[in-house]
């Protein structure tokens, strides 16, 4: 074996170590306060409209730019009182509450990175779902503190719980 090889040897084994130990102990970057949301069967019944209400909010993409194979992201979404509207090109999707039957969230992690990101998975009532990132999105948390600022305890229309 020459120098060389030797040099490149060392070097590759520094990488694997480096990798592996990554791969095995990320590190944690962030503490969200994130928020469960479940709509009651109340909430079925008294937020059924489909009038969307004053506009509250509006979060937008990070970039503007989607390829046309992500079909899970959206350039905008804006907060209503009785619904979410979000948008993609030409195309927008309106969310009504009363369609909805929780709103639950997700750590994001990346390569290296445990909870790099964060994220909130729109379930519906017929099982249906919407997933929106804080790496696609901008202002997710003001979004959804404004989000669950629409439903007080004393409406009874959904149950709001802080996730550790």
């Amino acid at each position: 074996m020459d120098i060389t090889s030797i040099i490149y040897l060392s070097v590759l084994i520094m990488l694997g170590v480096f990798f592996v130990n990554k791969m095995f102990n990320p590190p944690v970057v962030h503490d969200y306060k994130l928020k469960t949301i479940v709509f009651t069967k109340e909430a079925e019944k008294t937020l059924k409209t489909t009038e969307r209400g004053k506009h509250i909010f509006t979060s937008n993409a990070k970039n503007k730019l989607i390829l046309p194979w992500e079909f899970d992201l959206w350039t905008q979404a804006d907060l209503f009182e009785n619904a979410i509207v979000l948008k993609k090109y030409k195309k927008e999707k309106v969310v009504y509450f009363y369609e909805l039957y929780a709103i639950q969230p997700l750590l994001v992690n990346s390569l290296f990175v445990k909870g790099k990101y964060f994220g909130y998975v729109f379930i519906f009532r017929d099982k249906k779902e919407i997933i929106l990132k804080s790496c696609d999105m901008c202002d997710m948390d003001v979004f959804v503190n404004k989000l669950c600022s629409l439903f007080p305890p004393e409406k009874n229309e959904a149950i709001i719980r802080d996730v550790d």
